[in-house]
């Protein structure tokens, strides 16, 4: 009686064990980085030197997981030239495959920003940009992520001219 009350105690242990395995190996699985598109760049505040942009990010969610997004930086280009970069805390948790806005505030560089972002604003065709940085996952995990897309020039135009207001 002794004997089938071991095996069992050990298939048990084994089944414990296997879990346990399980479940660490489900924490410990890579994080897929957010897909960021930028929605809108609207001028917060101009000077001589510098200029502040505030940006309107949406982030997607790729994983089967909540995406708790601590930090993050950014580096934005606008048709091959970069014209600003930031970074900063951030509390976001984003579903399971969700989404969700983001306003973010860049510092760009006067000079390139007031030259390029006027001229393409008055552009008919799409306006490529990039965007590359890192998310800080749970506080501790920095995920690199590029993403690159087109913003219409009018959507461009009008956030411009509302944050000039």
């Amino acid at each position: 009686m002794s004997r089938p009350t071991r095996r069992t105690g050990a298939i048990v242990a084994a089944l414990l064990w296997a879990l346990l395995l399980t479940a660490c190996a489900s924490l410990t699985r890579d994080w897929l980085p957010p897909e960021v598109q930028v929605t809108s760049i609207t001028p917060e505040r101009i000077a001589l030197d510098q200029q502040t942009l505030r940006v309107r990010l949406s982030l997607r969610n790729p994983n089967d997981r909540m995406l708790p997004i601590k930090a993050m930086t950014y580096k934005l280009s606008l048709e091959g030239t970069q014209i600003a970069e930031g970074g900063g805390e951030l509390d976001k948790q984003i579903p399971a495959f969700g989404e969700a806005p983001v306003e973010v505030t860049v510092v760009a560089d006067a000079a390139k920003a007031l030259g390029l972002l006027p001229r393409l604003a008055l552009r008919r065709e799409p306006i490529g940009y990039r965007i590359a940085g890192t998310v800080t996952v749970a506080g501790v995990v920095p995920i690199p992520y590029r993403w690159s897309g087109e913003i219409e020039p009018e959507k461009l135009l009008r956030s411009a001219t509302r944050g000039l207001r």
